[in-house]
């Protein structure tokens, strides 16, 4: 004959069942450029609807050399701190645990994954979201370009340009006083009471 249960362990078995029914969605990945900023996705539904929740980021670098974690930001980070942001009200009360990562740059490249805690040794991850950092940012294409170029051939580049831009304010200069020279000749020939310097000689050649 078949035993049956006490029905607080019934209870007590569906109680833990439920507890541990958490799924965590996240996109599988996301372009953005550097210098802007974008948002890491992470929405979850838990049941029961437990009160006690913790949020943890986690960043796979590429090559899968290794795993930083971003959110909550150590302490020591505090370039990070500065450009990450997390809703804690969403977080609570809509089950949304989305990254804002601002000032991109292409180290922030990689696998971001993120876990949801309902206890302290219990967690459940999304499969994680692929984030690639493409393009340039302002000026990266100045600075490339400075860096590869090297110093000898950049200094007599710079002195040709200034060879340039002397030799044309030179010439400026004397344009203008050419054209300063020319208008006061102009005004002495064209006035009435100037006297000549040499007459003209009469019929019979006598001046």
């Amino acid at each position: 004959m078949c035993r049956m249960l006490p029905i607080w362990l019934v209870l007590l078995g569906c109680f833990l069942l439920q507890g541990s029914e958490v799924r965590v969605h996240q996109p599988l990945e996301l372009r953005a450029s550097p210098g802007g900023s974008v948002l890491l996705n992470c929405t979850f539904s838990a049941t029961p609807k437990a009160s006690k929740l913790a949020v943890t980021w986690v960043r796979s670098t590429p090559g899968g050399s290794g795993e930083v974690q971003i959110y909550p930001p150590p302490s020591q980070a505090t370039e990070l701190r500065s450009r990450i942001a997390l809703d804690s009200g969403r977080f609570r009360h809509q089950r949304d645990a989305s990254l804002h990562l601002a000032n991109l740059t292409q180290h922030d490249a990689g696998l971001y994954r993120c876990f949801i805690w309902t206890s302290a040794t219990s967690s459940h991850a999304g499969n994680g979201t692929e984030l690639s950092v493409l393009g340039e940012g302002p000026g990266s294409g100045v600075q490339r370009w400075a860096a590869c170029v090297p110093l000898g051939v950049l200094v007599p580049i710079l002195l040709v340009l200034h060879a340039m831009v002397c030799w044309e304010c030179q010439g400026l200069r004397h344009h203008r006083r050419y054209m300063r020279s020319g208008a006061q000749g102009q005004d002495v020939a064209g006035d009435p009471h100037s006297r000549p310097t040499h007459g003209l000689a009469g019929k019979d050649g006598a001046p």
